[in-house]
Order: structure tokens, then sequence, then C-alpha cells
């Protein structure tokens, strides 16, 4: 085992003979396969084992079209998603889960439309990867949730003039009277179950993926920073500057991955909700899409409908969240109860009911898969980064400070450049 990895279970002495399946090994943050046994002079087949280890495989990727949708279908979908999302945020003593993600073994079949393609998304990044040799299926799998989110914003006193003129307190995100209905927080991705057991141990996926499901919302900022590693006792890794990171919008269908051990959010207040227009050329190219931005105004109506299955004109954020994790299932992470999964109406080909909101099999003349997932080589990514740097400014003119929890550490994150320039970005 390597010297950054750490092991919460150390083998016996007859380990040499069996395997220690239970045994949970950690290795620069993420869950390893348990190959642990004494090595013979010379052996490196650890070390190979390693080597041969190709997830992640970036740092950060986007594919603008990874899925399409069946736009009879898109209420239903957004139906589903919405009743998922609903249910996670529900009291402890309501009918279902408070705050916990779902979770989707290897080997278990879908039981809807949504696990289907949490699962798809899991085949598509572990592509050429063997269960039993580069990972255990029984203790893999895919952790998913759903966001439905409100992108247009209570009140707002964002100048984005930045006008010497007006107060300086309104420079300051920190000063806001309030802040984006869609906002996420800067986060790590992690078995926050197994941090409230072991605190000084973050365990994370091998990535974290999002799939955007609308054309409206903040967009999401991945930041190159790692979690502290266990031996960062007091968490001092966590200072210092941050000199890369990513910065993407939503478009429907448009899937990102990223390294499962990042730092990322979705802070309103620095980068507001976009309302993302797809234009196609004249042979309907999805694939050669262009994009117009336009930042919503504070209490804008986009869609006089309460309804958001109209996705090009909607308020709502919607987003589709999978996180794959090879070789430890998190702990808080739970099977979506059978109920909801009977509630949902999105069509597919895996269920053999029959009657409203049910299956229709793909032998019938007129079936149309309500979800494509048409992302075939994920170690592709064919298309190209827009790389902007942005200009920092004296601590003054700061666009202002996010608090935040990481790391059960009260932490400020600085953005160090105007509101202006964060905003043009």
């Amino acid at each position: 085992m390597a010297s950054s990895a750490a092991a919460l279970s150390a083998p016996t002495q007859e380990a040499d003979t069996r395997s220690n399946k239970n045994d949970l090994i950690i290795d620069e943050g993420f869950p390893v396969l348990n190959t642990f046994r004494r090595p013979k002079p010379g052996d490196k087949s650890n070390e190979l084992a390693k080597e041969q280890d190709p997830v992640p495989r970036y740092p950060f990727a986007t594919f603008p079209s990874a899925l399409l949708i069946d736009d009879d279908q898109m209420e239903n979908i957004t139906h589903d998603c919405d009743l998922a999302f609903t249910a996670r945020t529900k009291e402890d003593s309501a009918a279902y889960s408070s705050g916990a993600t779902y979770f989707m073994p290897a080997s278990m079949k879908p039981r809807c439309a949504l696990e289907e393609l949490a699962m798809s998304i899991f085949k598509s990044h572990t592509e050429g990867l063997e269960a039993g040799k580069h990972y255990d299926a029984e203790r893999s799998g895919a952790e998913w949730w759903t966001l439905v989110m409100d992108t247009v914003s209570k009140k707002s006193n964002i100048d984005d003039d930045d006008d010497d003129d007006d107060d300086d307190d309104d420079d300051d995100a920190n000063s806001q009277s309030s802040e984006e209905d869609d906002e996420v927080g800067m986060h790590f991705d992690a078995d926050y179950g197994l941090e409230a057991q072991l605190p000084n141990f973050m365990l994370h996926p091998r990535v974290a993926t999002i799939t955007y499901l609308s054309n409206v919302g903040v967009p999401t900022l991945i930041l190159n920073k790692r979690s502290p590693p266990p031996s960062d006792v007091e968490k001092k890794s966590l200072n210092g500057s941050i000199e890369q990171g990513w910065l993407s919008c939503p478009i429907v269908g448009k899937h990102i991955c990223f390294d499962g051990r990042l730092l990322h959010g979705a802070p309103g207040a620095f980068f507001p909700s976009f309302n993302t227009t797809i234009e196609t050329n004249t042979n309907n190219d999805v694939e050669e899409q262009s994009t117009k931005r336009r930042k919503l105004e504070s209490g804008e109506k986009m869609d006089t409908d309460n309804s958001i299955h109209d996705y090009n004109s909607g308020t709502k954020r919607i987003t589709f969240m999978v996180n794959v994790w090879l070789n430890h299932c998190p702990i808080d992470a739970e099977l979506i109860d059978d109920d909801l999964c009977n509630q949902m109406k999105t069509l597919w080909e895996c269920n053999e009911k029959t009657g409203k909101g049910c299956a229709k099999l793909k032998g019938d003349a007129n079936y149309k898969p309500p979800l494509c997932w048409s992302l075939n080589d994920v170690s592709k990514s064919s298309h190209r980064l827009i790389k902007e740097e942005i200009k920092l400014c004296d601590e003054s003119d700061w666009a202002g400070t996010e608090e935040c929890v990481l790391c059960n550490r009260e932490v400020d994150v600085n953005y160090c450049a105007t509101i202006k320039e964060l905003h043009s970005t």
C-alpha cells in the first residue's frame, strides 16, 4: 500500500491466504480496491494496479449534448426530478427521508427512468474498468439526487456598473439582503456519514457529475482545490490562493464531470443566473450549438405559466447529479423508496407495467425513449474550453466573501476581483 494511503482496518497475519473484503483503504481521498497482502521482495503488483486505474480521467470535462430529451416527456421528467428533490427535503418525521441522497448499486437493475439515467452515467465513467479487477462491484455504484430551484432572486442590490458614487457596501456580496434562490454554497462531495464517525477522514467519489435539464440558472463553479489530506489535522491546506477553476452555464442535455475531490458550488451572488438560448444550424446539429447569455434581472418573469416543462424559457434550474463511487457505498445514501418509484411518470423501456404513465417497450412501434444517453466515450471530450483570465484587484474592491463550512470548519472564500469582472465572465 502506498505511503499516502490510510487503512481503517488492518489485515491480520492470515491475510496472506484470504481476502479481507471488509477493509476500507483510502488512497489520496479515494476508496481503493483491497488488494493488500504482504508483498514479496520485488513485488510491485500493488503499484502496477494503481497505475492502471484511470478514474478520474480529467480534473474537469464537459460534454454539451450527452443527454437527448423527448420534448413530449419533459413535463414528466421534471415532475420526477421535483418529486425526488421534494422527498429529500422533507423532515425526519415525514414519510420519506430527509436530505439523504439516493444510491444505485452497480449490480442492481433500475426501477425508474432516473435510476436508469444514473446507471448510464456510472457505466460511461467506468467504461474500460473490469469489475473484480479494477473495482469491487458489490461496493460500487451511483449516488444520485436532483435539484429543482427557482432562478429568480427575491431581491438584488448588486451594482453591475461598479459606480464609485454608490455606497461601497453595494459592491460587497456579504451586504446583500437576499441571495439567488438557486445558489449552492461551495462544498466538497464526500461521505459525510463516515466523516461524522471519523472526523479527520474525507472519503470522496471518484467522479462528480452534473447533467443540466434546463437552460437557466446560476452557473456551476469548480475550483482546482482538493480537500485536506488526513495528515493535515488542522486543515491548514484550506488556506491559500486558488489559481484555476471552471465555470459551466446550464444547457439542456449538457453533462460535466470533474475530480470528486474538488471544491465546487453555484455562488449566485458572484456569478448570477443566466438564460441560455440554444441555436442550431440548418441541419439541426446540436453538437455545434452556440449560446446567447442574458442575466436574469431581479423579479423578471420569463414564463407566466407555472409549469416548468418549457425548459427553454422557464425559471427553474433543474440539475441531475451523479457521484461515481468505486469500492465504497456512502453511509447515508439509500435506495429511493419503492413508493416514490411508483409515483414517477416518465415512460421507460425497463418497466413492464401498462396503463397511464407506465412503460412502452422498445418493441412498440410508437416507442420513443424519453431520455437518450449518448455519451459513448467519456475519455474523449471534443468540446473546446474557453480560457479566460480574471483580473484581480485591490482588497478594497473585492467582490466579496462567501462564508461556508468545510471539513467542520468555518471558512471564508474571498473573491478577489470586482463584482463587474465576475459578472462579465
